[in-house]
């Protein structure tokens, strides 16, 4: 996972090992920093509701894999606090 380009924009990549293992490369693009500052707006407004089942915190990521992996993560998003307070 590549984040916001933090790790630089070229990539060197071995497609042998996207080929044997049948993986994928995906690109996205959310919005820019104006856009983002909008919409965490109308989040703290309540005119959005992100569905936001639970949040946790990156030591917790190992918590929150399992509890997909058994089915047992309440209905709606959970989201990685990452570099939060």
């Amino acid at each position: 996972v590549i984040c916001a380009g933090t790790s630089g924009y070229a990539a060197d990549v071995d497609l042998r090992y996207l080929w044997m293992r049948q993986k994928r490369l995906q690109g996205s693009h959310f919005a820019n920093p104006d856009e983002c500052a909008k919409l965490n707006q109308l989040v703290a407004n309540k005119r959005v509701d992100p569905c936001l089942s639970r949040t946790f915190g990156l030591d917790e990521v190992g918590v929150a894999h399992q509890m997909m992996h058994e089915n047992r993560h309440p209905p709606g998003n959970m989201a990685i606090r990452v570099g939060a307070i």
